[in-house]
């Protein structure tokens, strides 16, 4: 019987393909330091391996990962230690870019719901394999801050900064279907399949195929309308392009809901980012993670997060 203790879970598999399960479906498991710690450990362990020819990562329970454990930011804030804040985050950031990097391939389960770190910490696999259960989300800004974990920086990569800014502003769930569509996802499968369709991503290695994406006319006029229409048009309400007003009103009725500062530096993170290195842009990330945190507006979103709506000052 595993331990509570036991947050990431590795099994190494017969076939060469090790197994990590973050283990804290009690919290849909959420990214906290223990189990940062933990990952980091077992991730590290698995590459290290001559026995281990790949790393799949998968979440317990029904979820995958519900981003990072608000409890710690509130804790921090309200002490006023944000360099506690700024240190998870970096370690966190740093192993990210460890599985993104690995020379050993890295596949992530979406067999569940991700949200916020947990959706980062997907788009930092090679691969992505995931069931009609699974899904992504950025809802940052709908609680004060922006995604930290390098998720702006891989989701604009993946399906350009426009339709970045679309899902960063308004949090909006990506299907597996929509996942898949877009690029971001490998596979979509039954969970019955799962098994075999990792085990042939991992014989293919460094042959799998690059797919090119085609957008459909919906995503195709979305990203249209982020790439045009000024940022602070869409703050304001002031959008006055020849758009589709119904889609522009869902868009400002949203944003409307936001935290106005996580918005505009969200925005100017995203920006800063394109035509960076991967490292630099992460470093545009996490130079302003103290700023966000300081925020009233910061404090407000992770208390009230799942409870009440939030009244955001823009301060």
């Amino acid at each position: 019987m595993k331990q509570d203790t036991e947050l990431v879970v590795l099994d190494v598999q017969d076939n060469g393909i090790a197994c990590l399960t973050l283990n804290r479906p009690h919290a849909m498991n959420a990214l906290n330091l223990p189990l940062i710690n933990q990952f980091e450990e077992a991730f590290f362990k698995a590459e290290a391996d001559p026995a281990v020819n790949a790393i799949v990562i998968k979440g317990a329970g029904k979820f995958f990962v519900a981003g990072a454990d608000i409890k710690f930011f509130i804790q921090k804030i309200q002490e006023k230690n944000y360099s506690d804040i700024i240190a998870f985050t970096r370690k966190a950031s740093e192993l990210f870019l460890a599985i993104e990097d690995s020379k050993k391939p890295t596949i992530a389960v979406l067999g569940g719901l991700s949200l916020g770190g947990g959706s980062e910490l997907a788009l930092s696999c090679q691969a992505i394999v995931a069931t009609d259960k699974g899904s992504m989300a950025f809802p940052e800004t709908a609680i004060g801050i922006y995604p930290g974990l390098g998720g702006m920086l891989r989701l604009a990569r993946k399906i350009g900064p426009a339709l970045a800014k679309y899902y960063v502003f308004t949090g909006k769930t990506i299907s597996a279907a929509d996942a898949l569509e877009l690029g971001m996802v490998d596979h979509l499968v039954s969970v019955d399949d799962l098994s075999e369709t990792i085990t042939q991503l991992v014989l293919k290695g460094d042959q799998k195929e690059e797919k090119k994406v085609l957008l459909s006319d919906r995503f195709k006029y979305i990203d249209t309308f982020f790439s045009h229409v000024d940022f602070e048009d869409m703050v304001t309400g002031d959008i006055t392009n020849n758009v589709d007003v119904s889609f522009s009103d869902t868009i400002i009725k949203t944003m409307s809901r936001k935290a106005p500062i996580a918005l505009k530096m969200a925005n100017d993170i995203i920006d800063l980012q394109i035509g960076k290195s991967k490292k630099d842009a992460i470093e545009i990330e996490l130079a302003r993670l103290e700023e966000i945190f300081s925020t009233q507006d910061a404090l407000e979103g992770l208390t009230s997060a799942g409870k009440r709506r939030p009244n955001y000052i823009g301060k």
